[in-house]
């Protein structure tokens, strides 16, 4: 079954989404998970506060850039209030997005200590009364991703599902863990399958997603409509093709010409200054996964100062490679590994990173 809303946004019956992620959902790796276009078949900008959008932050303006050349591109935003998020989901709508996805689901302390992110969930009404003032502040395609709860004890994704869909959303994403989960805990399919049986919209599962394997275990036990790829695409953007075509892993010609492409990307976007060099480092790390000699690169990478030595590093590790004929090995954890692995922790929950608040935003002016 295709969905009319998928249809109208030129996704295919069962999609493979790109999540926002804080810190990394730039264009540039954007562009790089499409593949041309044949990766991911939506993405979305990263997270955005309703809060700095409405004072107008210069950082969180920047953060809004698209390329002319992604086809289809979503914002996510969340919100202290219904009202608010509704604000500032009337400004998104003016801009070129082809959908709006209202988080409820982060769990960064930074955000929902504001209210925003996965405190929504506690409230069902306010979860009603958000999706019902965004649906009226905007006729782009409107989604929610969500967790199953706050915690182990208000596991209320049902209730909340229903709110969403009561309000007016179009479809939604359930990432299958409470707000209080950490990834050592694997992710509840059981939920995400209640979910999925409770609303007639369609349900995009999220969580643990790294491989073809991963996304059909899940959409077998769930039947959702759809997947959202988050930690599994970073270092692996050929996570999409793999999961679509079950051919995800690259040769080393075909790795280092994405790299190069994502380092040419980094360039055009930003040039090739201190700052932007450092960005992409935490790229660079996660390319490096999976290849023999991959720390003495990853060592070098960490000391680079601009893309130009970043570009030297990279292409001397591929001519190293390919002297040992090297294939990469898989860069996705195996067995109970795979639950604690989550090579965004330094930038998210142990440096609290997060949409920044109304104080940063304003000093931000």
């Amino acid at each position: 079954m295709t969905y009319p809303i998928f249809t109208k946004l030129g996704l295919p019956e069962k999609p493979v989404l790109l999540a926002p992620l804080a810190g990394v959902s730039d264009h540039p790796f954007r562009r790089t998970c499409h593949l041309g276009g044949r990766g991911a078949d939506l993405s979305y900008v990263e997270m955005i506060s309703a809060t700095a959008l409405l004072y107008e932050s210069k950082r969180t303006l920047k953060m809004l850039a698209r390329h002319k050349e992604e086809e289809v591109l979503g914002v996510q935003l969340t919100g202290k209030t219904a009202e608010e998020t509704a604000e500032a989901v009337s400004v998104l709508d003016k801009w070129d997005f082809d959908t709006i996805d209202i988080n409820m689901g982060c769990p960064v302390k930074k955000v929902v200590k504001t209210g925003c992110g996965s405190a929504i969930l506690k409230d069902p009404e306010r979860v009603f009364r958000t999706v019902k003032l965004c649906r009226e502040a905007t006729d782009k395609p409107l989604s929610c991703k969500i967790r199953i709860g706050w915690d182990s004890q208000s596991l209320n994704a049902i209730e909340v599902a229903k709110a969403i869909q009561e309000g007016g959303a179009d479809f939604m994403t359930v990432h299958g863990r409470t707000r209080d989960s950490d990834y050592s805990k694997p992710v509840d399919l059981t939920w995400i399958g209640r979910v999925k049986d409770a609303v007639s919209i369609p349900v995009i599962g999220n969580g643990n997603i790294f491989s073809k394997e991963d996304a059909d275990h899940m959409m077998s036990l769930t039947r959702v409509d759809g997947v959202m790829v988050s930690r599994g695409a970073l270092g692996n953007p050929w996570a999409f093709t793999d999961i679509k075509d079950g051919e995800g892993s690259p040769s080393l010609l075909e790795w280092y010409e994405t790299v190069l492409g994502h380092l040419a990307w980094q360039k055009e976007a930003y040039g090739d200054a201190a700052a932007p060099a450092v960005c992409m480092r935490k790229h660079l790390l996660w390319y490096t996964k999976g290849w023999v000699g991959g720390k003495k690169a990853r060592e070098a990478i960490n000391n680079s100062e601009s893309l130009q030595d970043a570009l030297s590093i990279v292409t001397e590790f591929y001519e190293y490679l390919k002297t040992r004929q090297s294939h990469r090995k898989s860069v996705s954890p195996e067995g109970e590994n795979r639950f604690g692995w989550d090579p965004k922790f330094e930038m998210d929950r142990k440096l609290d990173r997060g949409v920044f608040d109304a104080n940063e935003a304003a000093l931000s002016l």
